[in-house]
C-alpha cells in the first residue's frame, strides 16, 4: 500500500506555489510598481504613455458581456501625480458629498489590511445612465468598492465598479485579487 502511494505521488504533476487560479493570470504593472492575479477573461486596458506623463500607473479590467458590466481599476499614484499627492487628498475627494446625487450612498470609510498594509476602504451606492451617451438612458444602480492602500511614495487605489445586483459575484472576483496584490513601493 505505501509503495502504491508514493508511486502515486511520484507520477502527480507538481504544482508550483502561488500557481495562478484557474481563470487568473499574473499582471506586473509597468514600471514594476505592483503584481496581481487578474481575470484572463476580462479586457484590459493600460495607459503606458498617458501614465508615465502623469505619475499614474496601473491596469483597468472590464468584465466580458453587454453594459452594465463590471471594472476593475487596479492603479498606482505617484507623489508627483499632478492632482493626488497624497492619499488623504484622493480620500477628500471621494468623501465629497456635493458630488453624490439623490439616492446615492456613502459607506464609512474604514480600516482593512492588503498586503500586510494599513489601507483604507469605502463602500458607495451610486448610479450610472446607460447606455452612455444614449437619448433614453436607463438608471443603473451600481455598487463601489475603493481599497485604498499607501506606499512609502504615493498610494495604490484598486476598485471595483459593478451592478449592485451582481456585486456578490464581483466580490468575491476583486477579494482574489486583493488576496494576490503585491506592492513594490
Amino acid at each position: 500500500m505505501i509503495k502504491i502511494i508514493a508511486l502515486i505521488l511520484a507520477l502527480t504533476p507538481a504544482v508550483p506555489l502561488g500557481a495562478a487560479e484557474a481563470g487568473m493570470e499574473k499582471y506586473a504593472c509597468d514600471g514594476n510598481v505592483f503584481t496581481a492575479l487578474i481575470p484572463s477573461a476580462w479586457e484590459k486596458e493600460e495607459e503606458i504613455i498617458v501614465g508615465r506623463q502623469e505619475k499614474q500607473y496601473g491596469v483597468d479590467l472590464y468584465s466580458p458581456g453587454q453594459p452594465p458590466g463590471a471594472a476593475i481599476s487596479l492603479i498606482y499614484f505617484g507623489p508627483d501625480h499632478p492632482r493626488f499627492k497624497t492619499m488623504d487628498a484622493y480620500i477628500a475627494t471621494l468623501m465629497k458629498t456635493e458630488h453624490k446625487n439623490d439616492g446615492e450612498i456613502l459607506g464609512k470609510l474604514e480600516d482593512t489590511l492588503v498586503a500586510g498594509r494599513k489601507s483604507k476602504i469605502l463602500d458607495m451606492i451610486t448610479y450610472a445612465m446607460l447606455p452612455a451617451y444614449s437619448p433614453k438612458p436607463k438608471k443603473a444602480e451600481m455598487f463601489e468598492r475603493y481599497v485604498i492602500v499607501p506606499a512609502k511614495k504615493g498610494f495604490y487605489s484598486l476598485t471595483l465598479k459593478a451592478p449592485k445586483g451582481e456585486a456578490k459575484g464581483h466580490l468575491a472576483m476583486f477579494g482574489k485579487i486583493l488576496d494576490s496584490f503585491k506592492p513594490a513601493r
